[in-house]
């Protein structure tokens, strides 16, 4: 849902644009001129202008010139009665996005609107994205050894082919250093695309990774692409590879020595040209080790191996990674706070992060949404301390006095841990089944014995 800002002369047609608007779920201003538009735009943050070419006596394209030296990336759509070419040419040259011509249909305007709307999020998200890997790797900043060793690795692998895996505790930013990766590659104007491995079903797992043919199993009405298929040329990131089924390990062992694959339900085989790139928070020599992942394909996963280090090993990046944080809590919660208070700082420094940088981010957020002044203080830095093993409420002496069973208490803990860990990642199973070292179908057999349902999640 968008702002969005009408300026016609037209009062009926204000009206019908505005209620239509409204219906759609947007917040609409309105303005039959120019000032009154320029008011708007200096008090609201508007997402798209639908702006008339003649205001009465004053030039819509005298407007936008004025809207483009100030609020260059709001997109405009230029309406008018007055539908020629050479105003059209014009309109565009200043920077419209489209030109709409009256009488038009409601619902094709409203189809242009989202369009435009669509085209504008997408273009933000991939300058936001772009922003963020130009700076010290994106939200990867750091300069301590430990992570300027990693950088100057991944500047040397980037521009090869060969295929990287990613290891590291749950929160360090794997999947981010892979986007790094591809977009310092010479695959980096092709796809890159992702799965997490371990929060899908493993049959679900397959059919994403190799796509299906109609007919391949009871609800595949219609052929589907796999991602193989879909990063053609660019870089498919397997996020928690130690979590495949050995079935799948197999198909995927076959695609990184061939280049080749059989989609499900199919008989030809496919070629594409895909880098793998690969993550996991496991010891994955010693899944190897266990025969619970094929070493095969192990050593053609981690043609170089890349570790991140936990944040507690990273000295001052705490701060530098805090502040980045803040500025970027503040940019979406529309706030603007001027740092960190030395105490805070001293707060920020002492923990110890069992969830990492995405642990900080979560801090950082909080902080932000909670601090009444203009810095933050360590009052507004709530930290969830770890669940702790002390008998708190009594029933390490309830098993030993005979009044419970070991049983019936490990299930009471289980239960708490497992709903608290679905608590901090907002009831996505995936995240919470990765925090408390489980894979997915581990997690989802322990939710339902511990009496969960998935829509109380």
């Amino acid at each position: 849902m968008a702002n969005i800002l009408i300026v016609d002369d037209d009062l009926s047609l204000r009206e019908v644009l505005e209620i239509a608007l409204i219906k759609k779920g947007h917040s609409v201003w309105t303005a039959p001129d120019s000032a009154s538009a320029l008011a708007v735009l200096q008090q609201h943050s508007i997402g798209l202008i639908l702006l008339d070419l003649r205001l009465g006596r004053e030039s819509g394209i005298d407007l936008l010139v004025r809207i483009r030296e100030t609020w260059a990336d709001v997109p405009v759509l230029m309406v008018t009665a007055y539908a020629d070419a050479k105003s059209a040419i014009t309109a565009m040259k200043h920077g419209a996005k489209d030109y709409i011509s009256k009488p038009f249909e409601l619902d094709d305007l409203l189809y242009t609107v989202e369009r435009t709307l669509e085209t504008a999020r997408l273009k933000e998200e991939n300058d936001w994205l772009k922003g963020q890997i130009s700076k010290q790797y994106g939200e990867i900043i750091g300069q301590s050894r430990q992570m300027q060793a990693v950088f100057d690795l991944v500047r040397r692998i980037a521009p090869t082919n060969i295929s990287v895996l990613v290891t590291g505790e749950s929160g360090t930013g794997k999947e981010l250093f892979a986007r790094c990766i591809h977009s310092q590659s010479q695959r980096a104007k092709q796809p890159f695309l992702a799965i997490n491995c371990g929060g899908l079903p493993e049959n679900l797992v397959e059919s994403e990774l190799f796509g299906f043919r109609k007919g391949a199993f009871t609800s595949a009405d219609r052929a589907k692409k796999g991602l193989l298929e879909m990063a053609e040329g660019g870089t498919l990131f397997l996020d928690e590879v130690g979590e495949l089924a050995h079935s799948t390990q197999v198909k995927l062992l076959r695609y990184v020595q061939e280049r080749c694959f059989i989609p499900l339900g199919g008989t030809e085989e496919m070629r594409s040209d895909v880098r793998i790139i690969a993550a996991t928070n496991r010891n994955v020599e010693q899944s190897v080790a266990d025969g619970d992942f094929r070493e095969d394909l192990y050593y053609r996963l981690s043609g170089v191996k890349v570790h991140l280090p936990p944040l507690r090993e990273r000295g001052d990046d705490v701060l530098a990674l805090a502040e980045h944080f803040l500025e970027k809590a503040c940019r979406a919660q529309k706030r603007q706070l001027r740092g960190f208070t030395a105490e805070a700082r001293k707060k920020l420094l002492a923990y110890g992060y069992p969830g990492n940088v995405r642990e900080l981010e979560n801090i950082v957020e909080r902080a932000v949404a909670l601090e009444p002044g203009d810095t933050v203080t360590a009052e507004s830095l709530v930290i969830y301390e770890k669940i702790t093993s002390t008998d708190q409420d009594g029933g390490i002496q309830k098993v030993l006095s005979g009044q419970m069973t070991l049983d019936e208490y490990l299930a009471v803990h289980e239960h708490k841990v497992i709903s608290e860990a679905l608590r901090r990642c907002g009831g996505h199973k995936g995240r919470a089944a990765e925090m408390v070292g489980l894979n997915f179908r581990q997690f989802r057999y322990r939710l339902t014995k511990s009496g969960e349902k998935d829509e109380d999640i």
